[in-house]
This record gives C-alpha cells, sequence and structure tokens, in this order.
C-alpha cells in the first residue's frame, strides 16, 4: 500500500515536472525559483525585515509608512505594457531588472544605514530607496508572470496539482530556512551578534537572488502575441470588456485592500509589543507547511466540488472568529497565539490555493500583459490604500497601551476587528455570488460533480435505509420465531 503511494506520488510529479518537453521544463524550473524564492524571502521579509528595521529604532508608524512605499512604486506598472512591447524577445530586460531590483532592496538598503546615521535621514533614504527600487522593476514585474504563466498546466484538476505542489516544496524549504535562522538569531539575542546575523542573511540572500536569475534563464521564452499599438489609457479601459475578469479584478483588489490592513504592522505588534521570541513567531509560520501538506489532497477536492470563488469565500466567513479573538489577545494571554494561528494556518492553505488561481480564471488571452498590469496596478494602489488606513489606525496611540476591558489595547489591535468585518463581507459575496465569478465551464463541471455526489449521497441513504429494513425485518421474526 505504501509502495503504492509512493509509486503513484512519483508519476504525478514527473507528469508534471520533467525535461522531456519545453512546457514540463518551464515548470521544473519555475519550482527551482521558488524554492530559492522562499529560501531568500525568509531574510528579507516578514518578521526579520520587521527586526531588520526595527535596529534602527523604527516605531509603529514610521514602520507602517516603510511599508506601504513599494505600493506606490508599483502602480508604474501602467506603463508596464508600453514598454514591454517594445521587446519580443524579454527574458534578458526582465532578468536585469530583476537583479537590479533586489540590488536595490537588499544591498542598498542594508549599506545605507552604516552611512547615513540620523534617524530622520534614514527614513527618507529608506523611502527613496524603496520607491526607485518598485517603481522602476513595476515595468517589468508583468512581464515575468506572463512569461511563466505559459508552462501553467492548461487542465483544471493538472493546474491544482501544480500550483499546490509549488506551494508544498516552497513551504518546506521556508520553513527549515525559518527554524533554524530563528533559533540562531534568539540564541544571540542582545548581544552584537544578533544584528551580525540579521545583515549577514540579506547579504547571502543577494547571492541567492543571482543564483535565482540563473535558474530563471534555463525557461523557454515563447514569441509574445502581437497587438495593436496601445494607448495608455487603454490599460484602463480594455479589462471592462470582459465581464467576469472584471468581477475577479474588483474582489482582488478589495483581498489586497484587506491582506495588507496591518501587513507588517502585526509582526511588529508581535515583536515588539507582545515580546515573542523570532522562534516562536517563525513556529507558527512553519506550522503551515505540516498543515499544508497533510490536507492539501482535502482542501483539493473541496476546491473540485464548491470552485475556486467558493472555496474563498467559505473560508473567509470561518476565518472571522479568529480575528475577533486576536483582539483580546494581551501579554497574559499570550498562549492564544498558537491556537489561533493553527487555525489560521489551517484556513490559509484554504485560501492560498485558491487565490492563487482567480487572476487566470477569466484572464483574457488578448492583450494578456495589459491586463495583468491593470491588475497589477490594481492591487498595488488598494494594497497601499489599506496599509495607510492601518497604519493611521495604529498610530493613533503608536506604542502606548490604553486600558480597555482590564487589559492593555494598542491601536493596532483594532485593525483585527475591522478585518474581521470585511472578512464577513467578502465571505458572504463569494459564497453566495460565487457564479458570477465562475467561468461557464467551470460552473458545468463543478454542477455535474454535485450532481455525481447527490446520486451517491442518495444510493448511501437508501442502501442504509435498505440495511435498516432489513435488520428490523430480522428482529420481528426473530421475535416470532423465538429467537430460533
Amino acid at each position: 500500500m505504501l509502495k503504492r503511494k509512493i509509486r503513484d506520488y512519483i508519476l504525478s510529479l514527473s507528469d508534471i515536472y520533467n525535461t522531456h518537453d519545453d512546457h514540463a521544463k518551464g515548470r521544473l524550473v519555475s519550482l527551482g525559483s521558488s524554492l530559492l524564492t522562499a529560501f531568500y524571502n525568509v531574510f528579507i521579509t516578514g518578521i526579520f525585515y520587521t527586526g531588520f528595521l526595527s535596529m534602527y529604532d523604527i516605531s509603529i508608524t514610521d514602520f507602517g509608512i516603510i511599508t506601504f512605499i513599494p505600493y506606490i512604486g508599483n502602480c508604474f506598472s501602467v506603463f508596464s505594457g508600453l514598454v514591454l512591447r517594445r521587446f519580443k524577445k524579454r527574458k534578458k530586460i526582465l532578468l536585469i531588472a530583476k537583479i537590479y531590483f533586489y540590488a536595490m532592496y537588499i544591498l542598498a538598503t542594508t549599506l545605507m544605514p552604516q552611512f547615513i546615521l540620523e534617524k530622520a535621514g534614514r527614513m527618507y533614504a529608506f523611502i527613496i530607496i524603496l520607491f526607485l527600487a518598485h517603481s522602476v522593476y513595476a515595468l517589468f514585474s508583468p512581464g515575468l508572470t506572463t512569461w511563466f504563466y505559459n508552462f501553467y498546466p492548461m487542465e483544471n484538476e493538472r493546474r491544482t496539482r501544480y500550483i499546490a505542489l509549488n506551494q508544498v516544496f516552497s513551504s518546506i524549504t521556508s520553513s527549515l530556512i525559518l527554524i533554524l535562522s530563528s533559533f540562531i538569531t534568539d540564541a544571540v539575542a542582545g548581544s552584537p551578534y544578533q544584528k551580525t546575523i540579521i545583515l549577514s542573511m540579506r547579504y547571502l540572500a543577494f547571492i541567492l537572488v543571482l543564483i535565482d536569475v540563473f535558474i530563471q534563464s534555463r525557461a523557454a521564452e515563447y514569441p509574445y502575441p502581437e497587438s495593436a499599438k496601445l494607448k495608455l489609457r487603454q490599460v484602463f479601459i480594455l479589462p471592462f470588456r470582459y465581464r467576469k475578469f472584471m468581477y475577479c479584478i474588483a474582489f482582488m483588489f478589495f483581498w489586497n485592500f484587506l491582506a495588507n490592513f496591518n501587513n507588517g504592522l502585526w509582526s511588529y505588534h508581535l515583536l515588539n509589543h507582545m515580546h515573542f521570541p523570532y522562534l516562536l513567531i517563525n513556529a507558527m509560520s512553519v506550522m503551515y507547511t505540516f498543515i499544508l501538506i497533510s490536507t492539501q489532497g482535502v482542501w483539493r477536492r473541496i476546491l473540485r466540488r464548491y470552485s475556486w470563488i467558493k472555496t474563498f469565500g467559505l473560508t473567509n466567513l470561518i476565518w472571522v472568529p479568529t480575528e475577533i479573538l486576536y483582539f483580546f489577545m494581551s501579554v497574559d494571554r499570550g498562549w492564544m497565539f498558537v491556537p489561533l494561528s493553527f487555525i489560521q494556518n489551517l484556513l490559509s492553505v484554504g485560501l492560498n490555493l485558491s487565490y492563487a488561481n482567480i487572476l487566470y480564471l477569466n484572464l483574457p488571452q488578448e492583450d494578456s500583459t495589459t491586463h495583468i498590469a491593470f491588475y497589477s496596478i490594481g492591487c498595488n494602489l488598494f494594497a497601499f490604500l489599506g496599509l495607510m488606513l492601518g497604519t493611521a489606525v495604529s498610530s493613533i496611540t503608536g506604542d502606548t497601551p490604553v486600558m480597555l476591558l482590564g487589559m492593555p489595547v494598542y491601536s493596532v489591535q483594532y485593525t483585527t476587528l475591522m478585518r474581521a468585518a470585511a472578512q464577513l463581507t467578502v465571505g458572504l459575496v463569494l459564497t453566495l455570488g460565487w457564479k458570477y465569478f465562475t467561468p461557464e465551464a467551470d460552473i458545468a463541471e463543478i454542477d455535474k460533480q454535485a450532481s455525481i455526489t447527490r446520486v451517491h449521497r442518495e444510493a448511501t441513504r437508501k442502501a442504509i435505509r435498505q440495511f435498516i429494513a432489513a435488520h428490523r425485518f430480522a428482529r420481528r421474526n426473530s421475535k416470532r420465531t423465538g429467537g430460533i
């Protein structure tokens, strides 16, 4: 039994990743890139990014400002279609742009504080560097999405497997690195070595970026569809010709607003207000990997049964109570962090699997780069608005708590209640109106699966009723015959 499962898993892998054709090889390259990205992102995002900024006395308000600057820069993706259409072959320029971005994002921000010692000066320098990094890269990053989208399997089931496998392997990689690096960082907490380790991690991340770029360069590049000369205003006009695509885009805009409402700010709260060690915070992140591996099969069946959109909606509805409970978490109630993190990690598997394909559900093949640019602009704009509002809410009392209901409450905690209300709305809209967002072919397939399920369920009920009736008849007959 075990051998058969292992053999089936290997066959499933070889069906998605192999070197026999350019598409499968492209997926293999994408997997390798995902693993490396998961590796170096540990050192330059999340709690280690928060720790890096905290080393230079950045307050929660300043942290919020630094965090939403990239979203302003990313709005320059509006010009992406105009720039990229000039390149029939884009691989080299895309990879050069990626190296530029990480050189600014990692090297420049890491070296700058060594030369600018004044706190206000550092703030301005962080803002300028991050804006230049993201605004330039925004012109090219949609091209990477278009390039690697060619390798996505067309079949719904294989695409789900591909997305799930990429997430599993990436999560395993980042989890191992998170635990090891967190253990080392906590072990030298309070000493000068902690700062040295965090800075060294960032330099290592840039080396891994260069390796990642080399691996991506191995992927084939297919000709891009010819399109008429595009005027800038058409970036904001073309997508509106596709109703279901716009429904999905509108939802994704709002979700980026919501997802970034306290993005980064909550990590700052856990690290600086709750005083949780790196190891505890990252251990909860690592928990996601184990849950992903053990439940992805269940979530894939749920996706097949309820669709990408409805699954996302149902998951949001279940998520709502956890945000409300997070509001009541204080230093004295720190034990709440683990069970709430477990529940959110379990639900995150469904959220991430379903969200990963929503952009592509109704993506028009005509001028796909333009539509992706429109998506990128809107998502970044709404993410910026969400983080700006979250920062404004968090800055009301900043790093000073106020007593409420007998416990100290920081302003950032109110963002959890606001997220709960918004997620309730998202959950109801997507659960009840999922067909408005879903392609007709997928609706037919889901309805067919639902019909088959109903037939099987009715057959099972009938068999159970027949069994109960037969059992009752046997008991009555046994009584009449005296048990003989």
